[in-house]
């Protein structure tokens, strides 16, 4: 059989073509969650911050930080003894120090710390970084930045 002057194309080629097509579609559908914001969003910061044991608590957050040095959040945390985690969201300002290559952002409330405004400071360069519990942001209470973990990433 011809097809377009051509011979046929055998069914595993039309399934392989199908099958690229389908992967090609299915990662430009991928792509489309990273424009949420729109274009103006230059960082996203995924922070995990955690002190383990009955007495412990953490905060899980997500920033987005947009080129005009604003922002949101969305997480939780939870300061233990009994509470549970809290929902926290809002909106964030930023800067970015470049003599120490670190981003500033304010605005962060621990609603499970007693409305806790903290301050977060992470590098300013894309990447995974690991610390402990007060390494990337601040808290209620003094603590050693070796207590406690915490997870980071910063994205574009």
């Amino acid at each position: 059989m011809k097809i377009l002057g051509t011979t046929a194309l055998s069914r595993k080629a039309v399934f392989a073509l199908s099958a690229s097509a389908a992967l090609v579609a299915g990662g430009l559908g991928f792509a489309a969650p990273a424009s949420a914001y729109g274009n103006t969003a230059v960082y996203q910061i995924e922070l995990s911050a955690n002190l383990s044991g009955h007495d412990g608590g953490g905060a899980w957050l997500w920033i987005e930080l947009d080129s005009s040095h604003t922002g949101d959040y969305k997480g939780s945390d939870c300061g233990h003894a009994g509470q549970g985690a809290v929902a926290d969201s809002g909106d964030v300002t930023w800067s970015d120090n470049t003599t120490t290559h670190t981003l500033t952002i304010n605005g962060v409330i621990l609603k499970g710390l007693g409305d806790f405004p903290t301050t977060i400071t992470v590098p300013d360069t894309y990447g995974h970084y690991t610390g402990g519990l007060s390494s990337f942001l601040t808290v209620p209470f003094p603590i050693p930045s070796t207590v406690g973990n915490s997870q980071l990433q910063v994205a574009p």
